[in-house]
């Protein structure tokens, strides 16, 4: 008997599916209606309110090598892959170079701001092979301003990584050659040290074994037999060998002084390389940062073809705004209108 009620309590409960569908006809114009006015709306808004985007994409190829050659030695460089370069893009030194070279008000565009406008892909699809081609994607609200925009980043990039190659290079140098100059200075007080003292020695050496000291045995030319041998003054060979010592320690000396004065010139000219990196961060980069240390990057990174504007925007898209509204615009007229059915039909009930 409990179980006939439940079933008789459990189907007047059920909506039956053709009353919805008699419910839903009702009021098919009021759905359609509230559809068709979410739908204008959402185009409406997303034609006239929503900034347009515009996107100018950067093929860069990055072949960075591990180590580089200059005229102060070789020199490796700290990053190991083009992964780890491709990131500095959205460095905070060239997003700030990047912001004040484009004049935008900083208060309205940050770095964060700026960075979200920029995505790094990749263009390399192979696997297991070391990428060496990215896709960066440049945003702004127009055309033009995104391949101006696109530029300038990838030539404040391209001078970052100049700069910072450079200075790491320059740093590395003067404290190689600066370490350098202390050994050979300690190397040469003790080689001037050693010839002090072989100096001294054969100040107390004698150079010829005196007379009766050493013999000379004189042969006739008939016979091979020694006929008589008769005394002779000779050169002393410790001498000899002290005065070669000697000879040997002022070359070295030598070779050390102008190994020093090398190394001094080239250390002078590393510090005039810094002074003048110096001075390229106190003016705020605004002049490009003249070295002579060779620069690898100028022929590392680069662009296979020069970037070009946006002839079409990439969002937002006015149809698919259009058909999301209208989406959400037709479910919301069905909630309404199954809400103002059967909420009032169970008021007049209860009445």
């Amino acid at each position: 008997m409990n179980e006939n009620q439940n079933n008789i309590q459990y189907y007047e409960d059920e909506i039956d599916l053709k009353e919805l569908v008699m419910a839903l006809w009702k009021r098919k114009k009021m759905i359609i209606s509230l559809t068709l006015v979410v739908a204008i709306f959402a185009g409406l808004f997303s034609k006239f309110v929503l900034s347009p985007v515009y996107d100018t994409k950067l093929n860069i190829v990055i072949s960075m090598p591990e180590a580089y050659t200059t005229r102060y030695g070789e020199y490796k460089l700290p990053i190991t892959t083009n992964d780890q370069y491709i990131k500095l893009i959205t460095s905070n030194y060239v997003l700030l170079n990047t912001i004040r070279d484009m004049k935008y008000n900083t208060d309205e565009l940050s770095i964060e701001k700026l960075k979200e406008r920029i995505a790094i892909g990749s263009t390399d699809t192979k696997t297991n092979v070391v990428q060496n081609s990215f896709e960066v994607t440049v945003s702004a609200d127009n055309p033009e301003e995104s391949l101006k925009l696109a530029q300038t980043l990838y030539d404040n990039y391209v001078e970052f990584m100049d700069v910072m190659t450079k200075e790491r290079a320059i740093s590395y140098f003067i404290n190689d050659f600066s370490m350098d100059i202390k050994s050979q200075e300690n190397q040469l007080d003790s080689v001037k040290e050693i010839l002090k003292k072989n100096e001294e020695l054969l100040a107390a050496t004698p150079q010829i074994i005196a007379k009766g000291n050493a013999n000379l045995e004189i042969q006739t030319q008939l016979t091979t037999n020694s006929d008589y041998v008769v005394p002779v003054d000779t050169v002393n060979p410790n001498y000899i060998k002290i005065e070669n010592d000697i000879i040997g320690n002022k070359q070295t000396i030598n070779n050390i002084e102008n190994s020093i004065r090398l190394n001094n010139r080239y250390l002078e000219e590393l510090n005039n390389e810094k002074d003048a990196l110096n001075k390229y961060f106190e003016n705020g980069q605004a002049e490009k940062f003249e070295s002579s240390v060779i620069g690898v990057v100028e022929t590392s990174v680069y662009l296979p073809s020069p970037p070009v504007a946006p002839t079409q925007k990439t969002s937002p898209s006015n149809a698919l705004n259009t058909i999301i509204g209208a989406v959400i615009g037709g479910m919301f007229g069905v909630m309404v209108a199954l809400f103002k059915e059967y909420w009032f039909k169970e008021e007049e009930a209860k009445h």
